[in-house]
């Protein structure tokens, strides 16, 4: 069974730890190949709030780093496979 969503747009995890839809945001902008930098520019933060974020993620997931926590996501739930864009490795010359 999948995590259920609770009030405000968190997803509640079955340990009632709590990911936040601006958590799941950046959790799939992370998915996507975005940097810290990329993401805090496209959100107009600071990159430390983006770090932050990601601290409170791999916390609240159990992940050990970024792909860890972004395998867990999808696997949880918390990023749909069509959120992805499949793209090229940057630098490649597909």
């Amino acid at each position: 069974m999948g995590p259920s969503q609770a009030r405000g747009g968190a997803v509640r995890l079955p340990s009632d730890k709590v990911l936040t839809s601006r958590r799941a945001e950046l959790l799939t902008m992370a998915a996507n190949g975005m940097s810290n930098a990329d993401i805090a520019r496209a959100l107009w933060v600071a990159e430390d709030t983006v770090k932050s974020h990601f601290r409170h993620i791999y916390a609240v997931l159990g992940a050990k780093d970024r792909a860890h926590a972004v395998a867990l996501g999808l696997v949880r739930g918390f990023i749909r496979p069509d959120q992805v864009r499949l793209q090229p490795p940057r630098g490649s010359a597909a």
